[in-house]
């Protein structure tokens, strides 16, 4: 082996001041993002930072190694688990703990996945599959965070392999291949899954792979001190920078990471820290520990804050900040008596022993925990609160419409379901209702039943919903389902359904006509022009489905509240912890959705046209709306009806007698 190659000066120990300055702003900008404060669009991109780090000191720790023929697979990995995975350990025993008695039962649910895929390294592929529109907010999972160190530490097992497997000239080039293969790879799936792109390693390999051609590459000499200063401004001004439009990994995170690459690359000139940047290094000292610890805590006071976030909220911002303060001496606890500890002195077979016994108890944990503490009366709330697809979740249709067996009742339905999820949670009631005429489901998650209006986001990266790409199929999924009615006329009554705010609330969407492919054309609509055309469309959908002898009705979604009512019930029947909400749950004035106005002025509209019925005489008085009734919790979430819910309310509305001429006059 040809020792004589340079290596660039990754150490280990003495660790070096500026790089653990790096860790400390890295860490800094996650904690401020995750604080949501005002002004700090970026602060995520400190993940990034932490990536080219860690890519750039495991490579040139595994090139030292194999080029003085020292290289051992056992002792790499007996290293990583030393370093990682104590404090990683306390951190999931200490959460799992606690669980029972912070979390809801769903979250408790998606909380056991998410230990399972810290366990097997596998975090990151665990919560791209909990991602979605019925899915936990990210906000509710208390190990969130674990989604990158799952990455960094599928690129540990990876990167020595190919090191290992190419001589000494080959290595940088093929880490190069890798780089530009995972650009491509992410550059790929922004287009078509944003979700997936941020989770993957494929995706986001190129981060720690920059890291890695920097160890590899034999040093230049100094750069100038102006190149230099300008890294460390941007690492300073990127996440301060808002980029509408822009997905993540994007050009700023690829910013970043080009400066990080450069100042990991070079040594600083002092030995030691100036003083004024020694609080920064005792943070990045301890950065892997406050990483650990400050997310579970930050998802405890998101699980007691019922609130849908729509509006800044003082006390909300003031627990998260105090979430923060407390995360400090216990990451300084966790660092001194854990992570220290911890990779000191597990060697051997008696530190084998320790991790293996620590993996088994914790992934027996889950199981144990979420029977300590049970709902009243033998209530399920995970049942109770589940998503309401519909029939199946087959029925969140991803394809133009085609009718599917599971997504009916009856060898020939008579009745039809249109709209998005607000169509979809109405299916239990209606199948209840209808009984033996039958029922089909076409549905399609926030894509209400207008041919040739769209809800658009401008800051949709191209793979997310209300992204151009979404918009396209949603129109070919709406037209999809016209030309299905137009060829079956045993289908005699449609039942159109939406949300309605993705089109009429300004403020967070851009309502856009449509041309006949799907595309967007005009300027946004805003105002009464907003609402006359979303009334046009409507009417001309409703028109074109009478002139085939249909009849039309139009449900209205129920009265919607700006905090979590299924959340709020369970936490008041547990007594847990809640901020956010009504003390009973109810729904009043105070507390419906901000985006409830403009949907009521235009169903009084809409109600001109086509019969429009309305939940709300059958849940509010005198300005404050039932939850539940019967017994039954109504909802699943703001303003989902539940299954249970679905099959007591539908039946009940004021529905128009079924005579010829009874559609829209």
């Amino acid at each position: 082996m040809d020792t004589t190659l340079p290596v660039a000066s990754a150490t280990d120990k003495p660790m070096r001041w500026d790089i653990q300055a790096l860790r400390g702003l890295a860490v800094g900008w996650v904690l401020l993002h995750h604080a949501q404060l005002p002004g700090l669009p970026g602060g995520y991109l400190g993940v990034d930072i932490f990536f080219v780090i860690s890519g750039y000191l495991i490579t040139g720790l595994v090139q030292r190694a194999l080029l003085a023929g020292r290289f051992s697979f056992r002792d790499f990995y007996a290293r990583r688990a030393r370093r990682l995975l104590p404090a990683a350990y306390v951190t999931l025993a200490v959460t799992l703990l606690a669980s029972p008695w912070l979390l809801n039962a769903r979250e408790q649910l998606d909380l056991a996945g998410q230990a399972r895929g810290a366990l097997l390294f596998a975090s990151n592929w665990v919560l791209w599959q909990q991602s979605g529109y019925f899915q936990g907010a990210a906000e509710l999972k208390p190990l969130l965070h674990f989604w990158s160190l799952s990455l960094e530490e599928q690129y540990y097992l990876l990167l020595p392999a190919l090191l290992w497997c190419c001589a000494p000239r080959w290595r940088r080039l093929a880490v190069g291949l890798m780089v530009l293969g995972s650009v491509a790879v992410g550059v790929h799936l922004l287009h078509r899954d944003a979700s997936l792109a941020f989770y993957a390693l494929p995706s986001r390999a190129w981060e720690l792979g920059l890291g890695s051609l920097v160890a590899l590459t034999p040093l230049p000499r100094r750069l100038p001190g102006l190149v230099r200063g300008l890294a460390v401004l941007a690492l300073l001004a990127l996440p301060l920078l808002p980029l509408p439009g822009w997905p993540h990994p994007g050009p700023l995170a690829l910013g970043v990471c080009l400066a990080t690459a450069l100042l990991v690359g070079q040594p600083a000139a002092s030995p030691q820290a100036p003083r004024p940047l020694r609080a920064i290094v005792w943070l990045g000292d301890r950065s892997y520990s406050l990483y650990l610890v400050h997310w579970p805590l930050m998802a405890a006071v998101h699980n007691a804050w019922l609130g849908t976030g729509r509006a800044p909220s003082p006390e909300l911002t003031g627990w998260r900040l105090a979430a923060l303060a407390l995360s400090l001496p216990l990451a300084w606890a966790l660092h001194r008596w854990v992570e220290v500890p911890g990779k000191a002195r597990l060697h051997g077979a008696r530190g084998v022993a320790a991790l293996v016994a620590g993996s088994v108890l914790l992934a027996l944990l889950p199981a144990w925990t979420q029977r300590w503490v049970l709902a009243p009366d033998g209530q399920d709330f995970a049942r109770l609160t589940r998503p309401n697809h519909g029939f199946s979740p087959w029925c969140d249709a991803e394809q133009p419409y085609a009718p599917r067996p599971e997504c009916q009742q009856g060898a020939t339905p008579r009745w039809m379901v249109w709209g998005d999820s607000y169509a979809m949670h109405l299916v239990p009631g209606l199948a209840r209702h209808v009984g033996g005429e039958g029922l089909l489901q076409a549905t399609k998650s926030s894509c209400g039943p207008f041919l040739g209006l769209a809800p658009f986001k401008p800051a949709a990266a191209p793979g997310d919903t209300f992204a151009p790409p979404w918009i396209a199929r949603c129109q070919a999924f709406n037209a999809a389902v016209l030309d299905w009615l137009a060829a079956h006329p045993e289908v005699q009554t449609v039942v159109l359904s939406s949300l309605l705010t993705q089109y009429l609330d300004e403020p967070r969407y851009q309502a856009r006509r449509l041309d006949a492919q799907g595309r967007l054309v005009g300027e946004p609509l805003t105002g009464p022009a907003l609402h006359q055309a979303l009334l046009d469309d409507l009417r001309h959908t409703a028109g074109q489905l009478q002139a085939l002898g249909r009849r039309v009705l139009f449900i209205a979604p129920p009265p919607r509240a700006d905090f979590n009512v299924a959340a709020c019930l369970e936490r008041q029947a547990l007594g847990r912890w809640t901020l956010g909400a009504t003390p009973d749950c109810r729904i009043d004035a105070g507390h419906r959705d901000a985006g409830d106005a403009a949907v009521q002025a235009w169903l009084a509209q809409a109600g001109a046209s086509l019969p429009v019925l309305r939940f709300d005489p059958l849940l509010c008085r005198q300005g404050r709306c039932d939850v539940t009734q019967d017994g039954v919790m109504l909802y699943r979430d703001q303003g989902h009806l539940s299954e249970a819910g679905s099959a007591l309310l539908v039946p009940r509305l004021a529905w128009p007698p079924a005579t010829p001429g009874s559609g829209a006059q």
